[in-house]
C-alpha cells in the first residue's frame, strides 16, 4: 500500500521568475468566476503551484493570506490526485473574499474537477 506524502515543501512551489515564465510561455488555461488557472507539463515527477494575488484586487493583506492559505492547503491535501503539472492560480475577482472558508474549499474542489476533465 502506497503512503501519500502530504507535505508542501519548497520544491512543490513555483518560486522563481523562471518557474513562472515557463508556465506563462505556453499554458493550458481555464477561467472561472474568481480566478484563472494556468498550467503546463513539467519535466519533474511532481506538481508545483504558484499563486498570484494583486493588491489591486484584494486590498487587505489578511484576506490575501487567507486565500493563499486555503489554496495551498487544498493543493497539499490533493496533490496526489492532480495531474503532474506546474500550476499558476491568478485571482481575478475581488468578490472571492466574500466566500467563507468552507464555500471556498468547495469551489476549489469543483474547479479542479472541471480542470481535470478539460485536460483529458
Amino acid at each position: 500500500m502506497k503512503v501519500n506524502n502530504f507535505n508542501f515543501s519548497k520544491k512543490k512551489r513555483l518560486l522563481t521568475s523562471l518557474d513562472f515564465d515557463f508556465v506563462f510561455k505556453n499554458p493550458n488555461k481555464i477561467y472561472s468566476k474568481y480566478f484563472i488557472i494556468l498550467s503546463r507539463k513539467n519535466k519533474i515527477k511532481y506538481s508545483r503551484i504558484g499563486i498570484i494575488i494583486s493588491k489591486k484586487k484584494i486590498y487587505k493583506t489578511c484576506n490575501r493570506n487567507r486565500i493563499k492559505r486555503i489554496i495551498r492547503e487544498y493543493f497539499r491535501l490533493n496533490q496526489h490526485l492532480l495531474c503532474i503539472l506546474d500550476y499558476i492560480i491568478i485571482i481575478s475577482n475581488k468578490k472571492i473574499i466574500n466566500l467563507n472558508n468552507l464555500n471556498f474549499k468547495n469551489y476549489l474542489e469543483n474547479i479542479w474537477k472541471i480542470y481535470k476533465i478539460c485536460l483529458e
